[in-house]
């Protein structure tokens, strides 16, 4: 029987146990189809598993491919490619910075290339940063009652207010930074986060496609106070081609950013720096019994410079059967 190496990585967490678990497959030898790929992300039914290929555009170093477990192949910017990164660095299929010189990388992720800015610090932790896209600003949610229903909270739940109480946010909007797109949906506090329910599948895939973003997810997340003066936000995604829960969404919190710096910038605006940017923090997980934290710098020559940035840490590894090529997914 012919195998590969796989890998499970915890990703935007240095503990195990504690990010959102990833499967990296080392499909680097590019023996795999796309009915095999989608075979073994069904069989490890985690919320993504990724293939590291080789890249079809020379102007790239590798190629991702993600698969959900219901077989849908995504291509966002999130814990599915920094993970992958990591566990590229990590093992030396890609070299690691120098004398804590930052490396400069490109992936192809569908037909976009990001860059991607490996850093490690003076104590050997590898940090992972990824350029997103520019954003864009795609279709509101028409129906505040009906997307608060799907949900399991109160119209009046939707919308994220300032410190003073005025709201800056009071509609749900399609937002992306890469070619994944997830319906942003601000709340007005964490006890509103807290009561979100997302057991009515059905209702919430419907919602979805009222937007026209199929294959996608909803975010829910609204500001929270932080520890050490930096916006902070907590946030809860569900996507039901996951069906699950997923516990850290970096494809989703560098759209937040976007997100709140076009429509909420005085949340932000004091702990802009001398360069325009500002650094966002983006928790989740808590609900899944993960912290995950992914730090995101926006607003550096607006519109874009979106830098999504994490760590990882390796928690298994082993070897998977290579499904027999006439197995039907």
């Amino acid at each position: 029987m012919t195998t590969l190496r796989y890998y499970i990585v915890d990703v935007f967490s240095s503990t195990a146990y504690k990010g959102n678990p990833l499967a990296v497959v080392d499909n680097t030898s590019d023996t795999l189809t796309k009915t095999q790929m989608q075979l073994i992300a069904r069989q490890f039914n985690l919320s993504e598993t990724t293939f590291i290929c080789p890249p079809t555009n020379s102007d790239a170093n590798l190629r991702l491919r993600s698969f959900l477990p219901n077989g849908e192949e995504v291509f966002g910017a999130g814990h599915n490619s920094l993970g992958a990164w990591w566990w590229a660095v990590h093992s030396g299929t890609c070299n690691a910075p120098s004398n804590h010189d930052a490396r400069i990388y490109q992936q192809q992720l569908g037909e976009a290339i990001l860059r991607v800015e490996v850093s490690k610090s003076p104590t050997g932790e590898i940090r992972i940063s990824m350029r997103h896209g520019e954003p864009q600003f795609l279709n509101k949610h028409a129906n505040k009652a009906s997307l608060a229903d799907a949900l399991g909270i109160h119209a009046d739940d939707i919308g994220l207010q300032d410190p003073s109480g005025t709201t800056l946010l009071d509609e749900a909007q399609v937002v992306t930074t890469s070619p994944a797109r997830h319906l942003l949906i601000p709340l007005i506090n964490k006890e509103a986060l807290d009561r979100v329910s997302f057991a009515n599948q059905e209702r919430i895939a419907e919602e979805l496609a009222s937007t026209e973003s199929h294959n996608s997810g909803v975010y829910v997340f609204t500001s929270v106070e932080s520890a050490n003066g930096d916006p902070r936000f907590e946030a809860r995604f569900f996507s039901p081609g996951m069906g699950m829960e997923d516990p850290a969404t970096g494809s989703a919190a560098g759209p937040l950013a976007a997100f709140v710096w076009e429509n909420g910038k005085s949340l932000l605006s004091d702990r802009v720096d001398g360069s325009g940017a500002v650094g966002v923090e983006v928790v989740q997980g808590l609900r899944t019994g993960r912290e995950c934290l992914m730090k995101v710098s926006v607003g550096r020559y607006w519109p874009g410079n979106i830098e999504l940035s994490g760590t990882g840490v390796l928690v298994a590894d082993g070897n998977i059967a290579i499904p027999s090529s006439d197995v039907v997914f």
